[in-house]
């Protein structure tokens, strides 16, 4: 080594070199890159299959969500028509709270007659004030008792810091007599994105509402309307962006500008939630900086297929089992956001519930499946079920008996 390099300085070079080939093999692999700098006071990225939250900033400070608030009203208006309590071609009757509600509006008439569906999708497309309230009278029998209904729904889903005021998310000087409601109209970014994720899980097909760019209100009427979505990343429309068909604007002064987005690329679903943004076109180049973050960051990885048995699990001791192993499966595909790059790094655990005795039945439930990454728990707000494959009958005394002999006698031989 001495006649290879002559000088202290030569065998430090030497050194320098030698670790800057073997870098690459000792650095681990790089995750995901910092989500964008976006100029709103709170915003969330999820994936919408798992709820697998992959940016967020300030997401459960609660703030006026202004109109995103009608994703409520759609949620409740869909669990209604899904049980048969509504159909879309009920017909509804203005009254003189509904017309009277400021702010945009398709200019309802008291006493004017119009179906579910005509002020849903004024609602949902166009944001419409005064259809929203009268589909909450419709359902309520008053703006107050919906809003109640409101409350508690978002109870029953999980919002933690969510509270409304009101069916359409106006400030109280919009409307000539305001619901009668103590507390604060707030929403979290979390909340927003969890109640857009619960609309599209249980209700896929609002998006054939939601999606359209334009309607026609009052068609072939003489006091026809032609109307624009506010969600301006619509085909066709200022800011559009490839796979967005949701979801629901929101702004008043106090609110800002606000937007629950969505969209699909590559078979993998983002929601979007960006709170208080200063202007109308950056709640949605913030979107667009938001979507571009989780598309170019994450891809979906299968990691079971529905009814496979969990790697790591394939012969699990059971207690007092005419067999004494079992395996473990879940019962529908667990799917999952991960790094581009990182897929090694994310392991499947099992937590269990109840113990491992006979008798058992097969499906019974025993446990949770985990995602760790590194090791570490991922967060992900639906447990997925692990599942028994087959019955497992107790054991007679007898058989567990020659059972343990057997046991005793193949541990003196090992």
């Amino acid at each position: 080594m001495r006649h290879w390099f002559r000088s202290a300085q030569q065998r430090k070079i030497a050194a320098l070199l030698l670790i800057f080939c073997l870098l690459p093999s000792l650095v681990p692999a790089q995750a995901a890159s910092k989500p964008p700098q976006v100029r709103a006071a709170s915003y969330i990225v999820m994936e919408f299959q798992s709820g697998r939250v992959l940016a967020e900033k300030d997401a459960d400070v609660p703030r006026p969500p202004a109109s995103m608030t009608k994703m409520m009203v759609e949620y409740i208006v869909m669990e209604k028509v899904r049980r048969g309590e509504l159909h879309w071609e009920d017909q509804v009757t203005v009254s003189k709270h509904a017309a009277g509600v400021n702010e945009a509006q398709v200019n309802l008439v008291p006493g004017e007659k119009r179906t579910i569906l005509e002020l849903f999708t004024a609602m949902s497309v166009y944001s419409a004030n005064d259809a929203t309230v009268a589909l909450a009278e419709k359902i309520g029998g008053s703006e107050e008792a919906f809003v109640g209904l409101m409350n508690r729904k978002a109870r029953e889903l999980g919002m933690t810091h969510t509270h409304y005021h009101n069916a359409t998310g106006l400030d109280n000087h919009f409307y000539a007599d305001p619901p009668n409601v103590l507390g604060s109209h707030v929403m979290s970014a979390r909340d927003c994105a969890l109640l857009a994720r619960r609309l599209l899980k249980d209700y896929p097909e609002v998006t054939k509402i939601i999606s359209q760019p334009r309607i026609v209100f009052r068609k072939g009427e003489p006091r026809q309307q032609r109307l624009t979505n506010w969600n301006l990343m619509l085909p066709g429309l200022r800011f559009y962006y490839p796979g967005v068909d949701g979801l629901k604007t929101g702004h008043t002064r106090n609110a800002g500008y606000c937007f629950t987005g969505t969209a699909v690329k590559n078979g993998m679903r983002l929601i979007t939630v960006v709170m208080d943004t200063p202007a109308e076109s950056t709640r949605f180049t913030a979107t667009k900086q938001l979507l571009d973050y989780g598309f170019s960051q994450f891809t979906l990885k299968t990691f079971l297929s529905g009814g496979q048995v969990i790697p790591g699990y394939e012969r699990v001791p059971v207690t007092d089992g005419v067999v004494p192993e079992i395996p473990l499966v879940t019962d529908h595909p667990v799917v999952f956001p991960v790094e581009k790059g990182q897929e090694s790094r994310y392991t499947l655990h099992v937590d269990y519930i109840k113990r491992l005795e006979a008798p058992l039945r097969a499906g019974e439930v025993v446990g949770t499946l985990r995602i760790l990454y590194d090791g570490k728990e991922m967060r992900n707000p639906d447990p997925i079920p692990v599942r028994v494959l087959q019955d497992v009958e107790k054991a007679s005394w007898w058989e567990l008996f020659f059972r343990k002999i057997g046991e005793e006698v193949s541990g003196l031989f090992s």
